[in-house]
C-alpha cells in the first residue's frame, strides 16, 4: 500500500512557511497475531508543496485502519491531501519450507491488483538448532502469594533445564515456539527463559516475544519456567524441546528457476518478466548446496530466511517490495557428509601393510584396551583411589615398561585433589617415564626433515611425536613438583627447579605463549619473583576463562585463576584490588541461579 500525502501549503501564498509534523499510522487486526505485527506508525515533515510518498506492508483481505494527524507538539494547521494506491502480489503458499533432498520449493505467484515486474530473490540468514532438556523438569508450588483470587487454587511451577556450547562468542535468541507469541490468550499462566554461563552468572531473559542475548565462548545454559495452576499440564511438557537461534555468519543466497526441470537440472535461473493484471506465475527456489551449510549444522537444524518477488526497482516509492522484510523461508538440513581433511586423507594412504600376526595384534589390541579402561577410571568424578591403584599395579606388573600405563599414573598422582600428599610419587612416576625415552633418538630424529610421501617415515614420526608428547609431559610434571616439595638449593646434589625446567626447555618453550604449561610458566614467575608477568599471564587466562589450559598439564578453572590472582596481588601490596577481586570472584561465579 503506497500512502501519498502531500502538503496543499502554497509558498507564495503563505506567511508561515515552517515545517508541519504529520502523523500516520496503520493497523489491521489479525487473528491470533500481536497487533504491533500488522501495525505501522511513522512521523512526516511537510514543507510547503512538498509531497511524500510512503510504502506500507499490509495483509490481504482484511480491513487496514489508516488515520492521519497532526503530532500532538507540532504548531500551526496542515493542510493535506492523501491518496492510497495498492499494489502487490499474492503467493501460495505464503511461507515456504525446504527439505534436505528435496531439491527445492515451489510458489504460485498472482497478480490481482495490477501489472508487476517479478524477479525472485531469497536469502537464508539464521540457523536455528533444537536442545532438550537434560533431565525431567521438576513440579513445584510456587511462593505462597501465588494463589489465584479464590484462595484456593494454588499456582505451580515447571522448571527445565537446557545446556548448549557457543563454539564462538555471539547473539542467540532462545525460542519456545509452543508458548512463545502470546500473553493473555496464552494457554498457561506465564514462561520466562533466563540464560547463564558455565559460571550461573545471569547473561539474559526471554519472554513471549524474545530478543537476543550475548553469550560467550563456552557452555551456556537456559532454564525455563512454566507456570500453571494443574499439574497434570505442567506434566505433559516435562520433555518440552526448546530452539537456538543464531545469525549465520554470511547469507546463504538461493537460485530461483522457472521450471521444476531447470532447478534440478542447473538451467537457465528466473529472469525478470513482467506477470499481467489476473495472470499468474511459477517459480522454484532452489535448496542451498551442502558446501554452502555452516560447518556446525547437524540433521534436524533449520536455516530460515525471507524471499522477494516483486522487482523493487529504484523508480517504486517507500519499500519498493511486499511485505516488508519478505515472505519467510525454511530449510530443514538433512545429513551432511563431513568434509575429509586432506592431511588425514594423505596421511591413510602413506600406511605401511601391516605384516604382524594375529596373536601379536590381538595382544596389543587387548593392552590399548587395558590402558583405555584405565583412563576412563581415572576420568571418574569422586572418591575412586582404591580402584584406581588396584588396576594401576596389576597392569604396571603385567607390561611395566608400557610408557601410556606409566603416563596415566602419573596423572593421577598428579591431580590436584591428591598431589599435595603424592609430590614424591609425582617425580617418581615421571622419572620412569623419562627414563623409557632415548632423547638421543628423539634428537636425532626431528634434527632432520621426513619424508611425508613415504609410509616408513610416515610411522617413525608418528611414534616419535608420541614419545616426544609422553616425554615434555613427564617433565613438566616433574619440574612443577620440584617446585612444591623441594628449596631451591643443590647442596644435597638433588636436581632442583631451574635443573629441570632446563631440561624441559630442550622440548618445549616454559613463557607465557604456552598455555597448557601455564600452571608450570605461573610456578616459575613465582620463584623469580617476576610478580608483574604473573599478574599479566593470570589476566591473559582470564579473558577466556581458563578455556585456554584444557588439555594442558594443570587445567585451570576461573575460581582457580581468581584465587591465584589474589595471593599475587596480597603479595603486591595491592589492598584496594585485592578487595576487588575478592568481590568479583563472588560476583563471577555465584553459588546458586538467579530465581524467576
Amino acid at each position: 500500500m503506497d500512502v501519498t500525502i502531500k502538503d496543499c501549503r502554497e509558498t507564495k501564498m503563505e506567511k508561515d512557511l515552517s515545517s508541519r509534523q504529520i502523523v500516520l499510522h496503520t493497523v489491521q487486526i489479525i487473528p491470533h497475531m500481536a497487533y504491533r505485527d500488522a501495525e505501522s506508525k511513522k512521523r512526516l515533515n511537510f514543507s510547503p508543496s512538498q509531497e511524500t510518498v510512503t510504502s506500507i506492508p499490509v495483509h490481504s483481505g482484511v480491513t487496514c485502519e489508516l488515520a492521519l494527524a497532526r503530532d500532538w507538539a507540532a504548531v500551526g494547521s496542515p493542510s493535506i491531501k492523501v491518496s492510497v494506491d495498492f499494489r502487490g502480489i499474492t503467493v501460495t503458499p505464503n511461507s515456504l519450507t525446504m527439505l534436505s533432498g528435496g531439491g527445492g520449493a515451489r510458489a504460485q505467484l498472482t497478480s490481482n491488483v495490477k501489472d508487476e515486474y517479478i524477479l525472485p530473490s531469497a536469502k537464508l540468514n539464521k540457523w536455528k538448532t533444537p536442545i532438550s532438556p537434560v533431565s525431567e523438569g521438576l513440579i513445584s508450588p510456587c511462593d505462597e502469594r501465588d494463589v489465584l483470587i479464590t484462595g484456593s487454587t494454588q499456582i505451580y511451577q515447571l522448571v527445565l533445564t537446557y545446556e548448549f556450547e557457543q563454539k564462538a562468542s555471539g547473539n542467540i535468541t532462545p525460542r519456545a515456539p509452543a508458548l512463545q507469541g502470546y500473553l493473555y490468550e496464552s494457554g498457561f499462566e506465564s514462561q520466562m527463559m533466563l540464560v547463564f554461563d558455565e559460571d550461573k552468572r545471569y547473561l539474559g531473559a526471554a519472554d513471549s516475544w524474545p530478543s537476543e542475548v550475548k553469550v560467550a565462548k563456552g557452555k551456556a545454559c537456559i532454564r525455563l519456567q512454566i507456570r500453571h495452576d494443574d499439574v497434570a499440564k505442567l506434566e505433559k511438557l516435562k520433555d518440552l524441546s526448546i530452539w537456538i537461534e543464531r545469525k549465520l555468519s554470511k547469507d546463504i543466497s538461493l537460485s530461483a528457476y522457472e521450471t521444476h526441470s531447470s532447478m534440478v537440472a542447473e538451467g537457465a535461473s528466473f529472469k525478470r518478466r513482467s506477470l499481467s493484471k489476473g495472470s499468474s506465475t511459477t517459480v522454484f527456489l532452489k535448496e542451498p548446496a551442502p558446501s554452502n551449510l555452516p560447518a556446525e549444522c547437524k540433521c534436524g537444524d533449520i536455516l530460515t530466511g525471507s524471499s522477494t518477488f516483486v522487482d523493487g526497482g529504484k523508480n517504486l516509492p517507500g519499500l519498493g517490495k511486499e511485505p516488508d522484510g519478505g515472505f519467510p523461508i525454511e530449510f530443514v538440513v538433512g545429513n551432511n557428509l563431513k568434509k575429509k581433511d586432506e592431511k588425514d586423507t594423505a596421511a591413510k594412504t602413506a600406511e605401511l601393510p601391516d605384516e604382524r600376526s594375529a596373536k601379536v595384534k590381538m595382544e596389543e589390541a587387548i593392552r590399548s584396551l587395558k590402558v583405555e579402561e584405565l583412563n576412563k577410571l581415572l576420568d571418574k568424578p569422586g572418591d575412586n583411589a582404591e580402584a584406581f591403584e588396584e588396576v594401576y599395579e596389576m597392569f604396571l606388573a603385567e607390561y611395566p615398561a608400557y610408557i601410556p600405563i606409566l603416563v596415566a599414573g602419573l596423572k593421577y598422582y598428579d591431580h590436584k585433589d591428591r598431589r599435595d600428599k603424592s609430590l614424591s610419587k609425582v617425580i617418581d612416576a615421571a622419572n620412569a617415564v623419562i627414563d623409557l625415552v632415548d632423547e638421543s633418538d628423539l634428537a636425532l630424529h626431528f634434527g632432520t626433515c621426513h619424508d611425508g610421501e613415504d609410509p616408513k617415515s610416515c610411522k617413525e614420526r608418528k611414534d616419535m611425536e608420541e614419545k616426544k608428547g609422553f616425554l615434555t609431559e613427564s617433565l613438566a610434571r616433574k619440574a612443577r613438583a620440584i617446585g612444591d616439595v623441594f628449596l631451591e638449593d643443590n647442596s644435597s646434589g638433588r636436581i632442583t627447579f631451574n635443573d629441570a625446567l632446563k631440561h624441559l626447555n630442550k622440548w618445549e618453550k616454559v613463557d607465557a605463549s604456552n598455555k597448557k604449561l601455564a600452571a608450570l610458566v605461573l610456578q616459575k614467575y613465582g620463584k623469580a619473583q617476576r610478580l608483574g608477568s604473573q599478574l599479566k599471564l593470570l589476566n591473559e587466562l582470564l579473558k577466556n576463562n581458563g578455556n585456554d589450559t584444557k588439555g594442558g598439564i594443570c587445567p585451570l578453572t576461573k575460581i582457580d585463576l581468581l584465587e591465584m590472582r589474589t595471593e599475587v596481588l596480597k603479595n603486591l601490596n595491592y589492598s584496594h584490588l585485592v578487595e576487588r577481586n575478592e568481590n568479583w570472584k563472588a560476583l563471577s561465579s555465584p553459588k546458586d541461579y538467579s530465581p524467576f
